[in-house]
């Protein structure tokens, strides 16, 4: 089966070390059907993470360079290359945020929330004097808020991005349905009404800190008795390596789940494929 990479940073994301042309080729040379570059978007981020945005005039034109240059291998397979963003959203920067993102066109929309409260998880500020259900919590709830206000997005990105790096200990480091439900039930149902996807992002579930987030199928099968109809794949990739990683595994998941379909977006429409593992 051949997928489709929904979420990846070249260079003009200021943490990755990955051209556009290095993410696309090994996309191809992997046999995957397409690839999205999303890079990062973050407005009024805090402290060392002022650096977190891009021109997105640019990042196309570089894409369609790269396009045009492999263009042999592309039309040989098959493959599509898709120009993206992923948009942090922060309460404070909302109208920012919908100004910045109206002025440009994009196939595809992550929205995803990477700073709570003026502080960086990634960092481990964020989770100080917290507890792990209020630094949980705080999150989910930031992350429905902000989703609501915004709504010009796609796909809502690593809903759990927040237990990745968190710092507590055993049985304190998942967000499952059975404990965080009267949070992420809003955020399920909003996005399955408004034909929105969520995401398995398959970077999440590596090792943080010597510990492996793990994924709560219960979470999406919630979001597929909401409606919920497909999942997006995303490898978060930051170096050509991780593209696709571990697609095959998470798309078992899914089927497991009772999706039939995975999805990717072209002129932010949504372009279903079958699960056929």
């Amino acid at each position: 089966m051949k997928f489709f990479d929904n979420h990846n940073h070249s260079t003009f994301s200021p943490d990755s070390s990955a051209s556009v042309q290095s993410l696309i080729a090994s996309a191809i040379a992997k046999g995957m059907r397409g690839i999205a570059i999303t890079d990062h978007y973050d407005i009024d981020a805090p402290s060392r993470d002022q650096e977190f945005f891009f021109d997105p005039a640019k990042q196309q034109a570089e894409i369609d360079r790269v396009t045009l240059e492999l263009a042999p291998q592309i039309q040989q397979s098959g493959f599509q290359v898709m120009k993206g963003i992923e948009v942090g959203l922060q309460p404070a920067s909302m109208e920012k945020i919908k100004t910045f993102t109206s002025q440009y066109s994009f196939d595809t929309v992550i929205a995803s929330i990477h700073f709570v409260d003026g502080a960086d998880p990634y960092m481990g500020t964020y989770y100080t004097d917290k507890d792990y259900r209020k630094a949980f919590s705080n999150t989910l709830e930031v992350m429905y808020s902000t989703a609501l206000e915004y709504r010009d997005f796609d796909i809502l990105g690593h809903y759990d991005y927040v237990a990745r790096y968190s710092p507590y200990g055993p049985g304190c480091r998942d967000i499952t349905m059975a404990e965080f439900g009267d949070w992420l039930e809003p955020i399920l149902q909003f996005l399955a009404h408004e034909g929105k996807t969520m995401e398995i992002n398959t970077k999440t579930y590596k090792n943080h800190k010597g510990y492996v987030p793990v994924l709560d199928t219960a979470v999406l099968k919630r979001f597929r008795e909401f409606g919920g109809d497909a999942l997006s794949l995303g490898s978060d990739a930051h170096n050509p390596d991780r593209i696709g990683d571990e697609f095959a595994k998470y798309a078992a998941v899914a089927k497991e789940c009772g999706f039939r379909y995975l999805v990717y977006f072209k002129e932010r429409k949504p372009q279903y494929y079958k699960i056929d593992l």
